[in-house]
């Protein structure tokens, strides 16, 4: 199998990227159809910083959506409690409204990198910071 970029799209090394829902439901679909190829996916050192904004942006969309989300769905459930009373079909349309928009996020997924190719965290030097109290 070919190791693929996936910001420029040419065979090349580099850190591997994670397959996460979304990879793996799409390459399920293209399996289906029998158009799948099978690439390992991966991001070359040249493209690590795009692969950096454009993961960024996506974590931002997925939270500006779930917020969106909450929002609607507390308008859909505790609004009509004040006025009207509950009601089981403003529950479950706001349920339903607040998937759709989160499902919306898809559309700018950018898949994260796998566990094993990024980079450690600095770990703290073990013993005592500052002075010692007696």
């Amino acid at each position: 199998m070919a190791k693929v970029c996936i910001i420029c799209e040419k065979e090349t090394d580099g850190s591997a990227v994670a397959d996460d829902f979304v990879i793996r439901t799409i390459r399920a679909v293209k399996q289906r159809f029998g158009i799948a190829k099978n690439n390992i996916l991966v991001v070359c050192s040249s493209c690590m910083e795009e692969h950096r904004k454009r993961r960024e942006r996506y974590e931002r969309n997925l939270v500006m959506h779930v917020l969106v989300a909450a929002i609607i769905l507390f308008a859909f459930v505790l609004l009509p409690v004040f006025t009207t009373g509950f009601s089981v079909s403003a529950l479950v349309l706001g349920i339903l409204l607040a998937a759709i928009i989160i499902g919306l996020s898809i559309f700018s997924h950018h898949p994260k990198l796998a566990p094993e190719t990024q980079k450690p965290k600095p770990e703290e030097k073990k013993g005592q910071r500052g002075r010692k109290r007696k």
